[in-house]
């Protein structure tokens, strides 16, 4: 179910350039469409990007698989179909749109046009951070994916699929880029994120630096190797990070035309609902996220993993009565609510999570993985519009206060940055993949051959008939084969 309606200032035809064909120069003007602009205006381009990401922070099937939601009465992805899909939508989408505000700003003959639109190289930058930011999602989710050969328009049909390491090597790079990038021009319009703040863009690539870098742990564990010196390079950028809610990167919907894609979810429709096995993690913790109705609106957890007949006949009462808890509270998913993409909490727990695995020191790092830790709960509470005072409480238990053993401190830090990650179900499935935190327990109706909780989604329909080539060569290299079973190059 796609959560998004096609937002009405869509350019797409705006988007598209006019090119002419010499041997029709007699005919003048005849082939010219008076309604279709030569130059993109890329400051609609760059509004309908931003108002796009959520889509990439608000899915559901890996929350499923993470186990934040569950399915009501139709239950299917969530016990473990086949998530095969296509990902060519987000390539020609949103991605295709960051690479038309890059061409657009760096070709000389559009260039002068683009800049009335704010300053080339700003809008350059924003539009490389939200395409590296896309490259790193469809990676985490399909695992090899073209990327160096990708959105060259006509000029190459047949992308090759790179490997994900040189994808996430090339998002970093990326990244640094454009950081770089920014310069004191004009502010950039049509940015509905920051209002053109180059200093909380700069923060923004420098923290998803930060959350690419640890997401490589499995691979490179120790400090001084690839992982823990590119974290301390974005670390150490003088551009800063995200480390209060006032930067974090959200889109806030103002409601009426534009709806907030947690309001899209239960309108009309009640077939999503918060899972009993996360609402009984949080209630076990006396977590006040849960507690006061904050992620959720009840204390009734929808059965996780049951099929069509045991939620009909078993859970059928419940769902009848309208009792059970929805993903989010009434008030956080309004038709004007936001949604979170990058934020400090999470941001605070992987700089914690450094600290405590030796990749940073008093000398790089000077907060301890304590007070990031407790700073990062203060933040994820206050966050959801709970208070400091709440944290406090939280921490002060003996089951989240943060103790001396490594070990135990980095468990309850993935365990808090999966809770902190709530709602977001990709990044909750990536966090869950890599550190196995917290301990899941599969579908007890699961509807796949092993069983098991699925580690990637697999390639596409329209991949095998349109790229036939390539995309069987990437899934010729995953164990076992194109399969949700098979592990990403990050995850093994």
């Amino acid at each position: 179910m796609k959560l998004f309606n096609k937002l009405p200032f869509t350019i797409a035809l705006a988007a598209m350039l006019f090119t002419g064909c010499d041997k029709l120069k007699d005919f003048g003007d005849t082939n010219v469409d008076p309604n279709r602009t030569t130059s993109p205006n890329t400051a609609a381009l760059l509004t309908n990007i931003l108002a796009s990401v959520p889509n990439r922070a608000s899915q559901i099937t890996p929350g499923y698989f993470c186990q934040y939601f569950s399915e009501t009465q139709y239950p299917g992805a969530s016990l473990y179909v086949l998530p095969q899909a296509d990902f060519d939508g987000i390539y020609a989408g949103a991605m295709y749109d960051c690479q038309n505000i890059i061409n657009t700003n760096s070709n000389p003959a559009t260039a002068n046009s683009a800049a009335s639109n704010g300053s080339n190289n700003n809008q350059i930058a924003i539009a490389r951070i939200i395409k590296a930011f896309y490259f790193w999602t469809i990676t985490d989710t399909w695992g090899d994916a073209p990327y160096s050969e990708a959105l060259t328009g006509g000029e190459n049909k047949f992308p090759k699929y790179d490997k994900q390491e040189d994808i996430y090597k090339g998002v970093l790079s990326e990244l640094k880029l454009a950081v770089a990038q920014f310069d004191g021009g004009v502010a950039v319009k049509g940015d509905i994120v920051y209002g053109g703040d180059i200093v909380k863009w700069k923060k923004l690539a420098n923290s998803i630096r930060l959350l690419v870098s640890m997401r490589m742990s499995k691979k490179y564990p120790g400090s001084g190797q690839f992982a823990a010196n590119e974290f301390n390079a974005a670390l150490a950028d003088p551009a800063g990070t995200i480390t209060s809610n006032a930067d974090n990167f959200s889109v806030k919907y103002p409601g009426g035309s534009y709806n907030s894609p947690w309001f899209l979810l239960y309108d009309s429709r009640k077939d999503q609902g918060q899972a009993n096995t996360f609402v009984a993690l949080l209630a076990g913790l006396g977590d006040k996220r849960q507690l006061n109705n904050i992620y959720g609106s009840s204390q009734i957890g929808v059965p996780y993993g049951r099929n069509r007949d045991f939620m009909n006949n078993t859970w059928g009462s419940v769902f009848s009565a309208d009792q059970w808890s929805r993903v989010l509270a009434p008030s956080l998913r309004s038709s004007s609510g936001r949604v979170d993409i990058v934020h400090s909490a999470a941001i605070l727990l992987t700089r914690a999570e450094a600290r405590e695995r030796g990749w940073t020191n008093a000398a790089t790092e000077p907060s301890t993985a304590k007070a990031l830790y407790e700073d990062a709960i203060t933040a994820s509470h206050t966050q959801w519009g709970l208070t400091a005072s709440d944290a406090a409480s939280y921490v002060g238990s003996s089951t989240i206060a943060y103790g001396t053993i490594t070990q135990e401190n980095l468990n309850k830090i993935a365990l808090q940055k999966y809770i902190a990650l709530y709602p977001d179900g990709l990044q909750g499935w990536c966090e869950w993949r890599r550190t196995g935190i917290p301990v899941l327990t599969p579908a007890q109706d699961a509807l796949n051959s092993g069983g098991k909780i699925p580690r990637r989604f697999v390639y596409g329909v329209n991949d095998y008939s349109t790229n036939k080539a390539n995309v069987t060569a990437a899934a010729a290299l995953l164990t076992g084969g194109d399969s949700q079973d098979a592990k990403v190059w990050w995850d093994q």
